[in-house]
């Protein structure tokens, strides 16, 4: 398909953080203010974009919590034939975005081994924070090392390495499972929110207790565990997983009054989550 041609290889160069656009009035508009610098500049030479298509662009972002870390979203522009261009988030989701979303994580999972090569010391997850920060709806593409300058909280550890990290494939297999077609997904909030808040500071390799943030990140570029065999983490490559902060909500509600049939407003996603990871 046109949309999922075979990469070789891709350079990872991280631009400065003066090279990014401006923001436009708030910061939680920063991803929209990304995206129309991506359509204002479609040369191959934007320092902030790694790799694109006619649908998909992957973004260097800003604030890295790893090495390497990536955002995929939906091109932002009025011919883009993408269904997923205005899904702000996995609460929008339905089964009818399923295909065009195994497309956007192929896109995202074809990145992430181009910059991978040979190299079997680096390894990618590709995944969703269950309460965005930031819409519209962005997939991480982040290396498992989560070494980086930029984790300075103990949200910033557990949003990559607890459930609170909604992995592709566990969108993926939830969407599969929908039983009837007025459903959509329907993420926990309260019990997200315990997840990310509550998530025990452990070593990702050897499940060591950290006291704190300093302690944790000491330890994780040194663990010994890093090198050594061990069992897939959550977010590499598995089958038939699910995250229990996934649920269902209706898409159409009945009325008392008329008896007709109405769509369901759209809940307020960013009441109290607007600064989760901030």
């Amino acid at each position: 398909m046109e949309n999922r041609p075979i990469l070789q290889s891709l350079f990872y160069n991280a631009p400065g953080k003066d090279e990014y656009p401006p923001k436009s009035s708030s910061w939680t508009n920063a991803l929209y203010d990304i995206l129309s610098c991506v359509e204002a500049n479609t040369d191959a030479n934007n320092v902030i974009v790694i790799h694109k298509n006619s649908k998909f662009v992957c973004t260097y972002d800003k604030f890295p919590k790893a090495k390497h870390h990536l955002l995929l979203m939906c091109r932002n522009y009025p011919a883009n034939p993408s269904c997923l261009r205005n899904v702000m988030s996995l609460n929008d989701l339905t089964k009818e975005h399923l295909e065009e979303l195994r497309e956007f994580h192929q896109f995202g999972r074809s990145i992430a081994a181009a910059i991978c090569g040979g190299d079997k010391s680096t390894s990618f997850k590709l995944g969703y924070h269950a309460i965005p920060s930031l819409h519209p709806l962005h997939l991480h593409i982040i290396s498992s090392d989560l070494d980086s300058p930029c984790v300075t909280t103990r949200k910033h550890i557990t949003s990559f390495a607890s459930m609170f990290f909604v992995t592709a494939d566990e969108v993926e297999n939830h969407l599969e499972s929908a039983f009837v077609e007025s459903i959509s997904l329907d993420v926990r909030k309260e019990r997200a929110q315990d997840v990310l808040s509550n998530t025990p500071l452990e070593c990702q390799y050897c499940a060591r207790a950290a006291s704190n943030v300093p302690d944790w990140k000491r330890h994780n570029q040194i663990c010994p565990m890093i090198e050594a065999p061990s069992k897939k983490r959550r977010g590499d490559q598995q089958e038939e997983v699910f995250n229990s902060l996934l649920g269902w909500k209706s898409t159409e509600v009945l009325t008392k009054s008329s008896g007709r049939s109405k769509k369901r407003s759209r809940e307020d996603q960013e009441s109290g989550t607007n600064d989760t990871l901030k």
